[in-house]
């Protein structure tokens, strides 16, 4: 069985080859471009933009001197015989990330119940990881592996922009 080559997903059926890289779908695909562009880059810069990101304003609450950083909300709704389910990484302080993990919990609470089996089974699952994630959270001053994947796919979508942007700009021959 195939694995995306930027979320490490497994894929069935389907996806998009490129290079002989197989990818999920096509945000995998553009997610793996992005981040092949910023692995040009030196760890050291990608850690240094990471840093200056965490010490940084949240984009939430534009609070300054809080830890910003990516955190996760686990969610599930479930109908009958469809659930879906996810991990939703943002980059925010510690208390918007609280904010929406408690909202998590409440959606999972509400809409997460209504599918068997996997809604029965998938809704404490769910709830759990988010109470989890809210006792966890990032422990040093360092930027987390989240964060700096964070910044590795913005530096990646900045680069790209650039080198379209150069190659518009070009004396045409």
């Amino acid at each position: 069985m195939a694995k995306c080559g930027y979320c490490n997903t497994s894929i069935l059926f389907g996806g998009v080859k490129d290079q002989g890289v197989k990818y999920y779908n096509e945000d995998c695909h553009a997610s793996g471009y992005f981040m092949a562009l910023a692995n040009q880059m030196s760890p050291e810069a990608i850690e240094r933009f990471a840093l200056d990101l965490k010490t940084g304003a949240c984009p939430k609450c534009s609070k300054r001197g809080v830890s910003v950083d990516v955190y996760k909300a686990h969610r599930i709704w479930s109908a009958v015989i469809l659930s879906s389910w996810g991990s939703y990484p943002e980059l925010s302080c510690r208390s918007c990330a609280t904010k929406r993990q408690v909202g998590s919990i409440l959606f999972c609470g509400v809409f997460g119940w209504w599918g068997f089996p996997r809604g029965i089974l998938g809704t404490p699952v769910q709830i759990f990881r988010n109470f989890g994630s809210m006792a966890a959270g990032p422990k040093s001053g360092k930027p987390s592996k989240l964060l700096l994947n964070h910044v590795k796919l913005m530096t990646g979508q900045n680069l790209a922009r650039d080198l379209q942007t150069a190659r518009e700009n070009a004396p045409q021959v």
